[in-house]
């Protein structure tokens, strides 16, 4: 080989093996990336949860309020109220079938 097809040789190899490296990096990036998504995800999950829960007690006071006069809240409780009377009927009906 001549002297400049050496050159072109080298300079190949050379452009090969950072494409490797850079691929190499990039992969161990992504992977990096997919942890930190699921991680993300889960405490996404965990938020959802931790808001119903809040939701739920947030509700629950606000019939306990009601229902003890504290405020004028009583439509809001005795929507409450039938709505755990529904719940309750929904129970039975599945029991008795």
């Amino acid at each position: 080989m001549t002297g400049r097809q050496d050159a072109v040789l080298n300079e190949l190899k050379f452009k090969v093996e950072r494409l490797i490296k850079l691929y190499i990096a990039s992969l161990e990036n992504n992977r990096i990336q997919e942890n930190r998504i699921n991680e993300l995800l889960n405490e996404i999950g965990d938020l959802k949860s931790e808001n119903k829960i809040l939701n739920e007690e947030l509700k629950t006071a606000r019939v306990a309020n009601a229902i003890s006069g504290n405020n004028d809240g009583s439509y809001q409780a005795k929507m409450r109220i039938n709505q755990l009377v529904r719940e309750i009927d929904k129970c039975i009906a599945l029991l008795n079938n």
